[in-house]
C-alpha cells in the first residue's frame, strides 16, 4: 500500500463520498446552492473514470466510498458499485 492519505489535522482518510452528478433533482440543500451553475458533461467524470479514481483510493487506505443513491443516478450508482464491490 501506499503512504495513506490524511487531511490538514494529519487524520487518515478512508472514507469518501464520491458524487455521481451534479445535476440531482432532489435539490437539497445539503449539496446544492441556491444559484447552481452545472459542469459540462465533459467536464463530468465518466463510470470509467470515477472507477479509476475510487481504485486509486482504496490503494492510499481508503476503506468505504459512499456512493449517494438518488434516483437520478440509481442506474449509474450500480454500474459503478459493481466495478468496485471486489474492494
Amino acid at each position: 500500500m501506499s503512504v495513506p492519505v490524511v487531511d490538514p489535522f494529519g487524520r487518515r482518510i478512508t472514507y469518501l463520498r464520491v458524487s455521481v452528478t451534479d445535476r440531482c433533482d432532489f435539490r437539497c440543500v445539503y449539496c446544492m446552492a441556491e444559484d447552481m451553475t452545472f459542469l459540462p458533461k465533459s467536464k463530468v467524470l465518466s463510470i470509467e473514470e470515477m472507477d479509476r479514481l475510487c481504485t486509486a483510493f482504496v490503494r492510499l487506505g481508503v476503506r468505504k466510498l459512499r456512493l449517494p443513491p438518488h434516483e437520478c443516478h440509481r442506474r449509474l450508482v450500480s454500474s459503478l458499485t459493481c466495478r468496485t464491490s471486489c474492494f
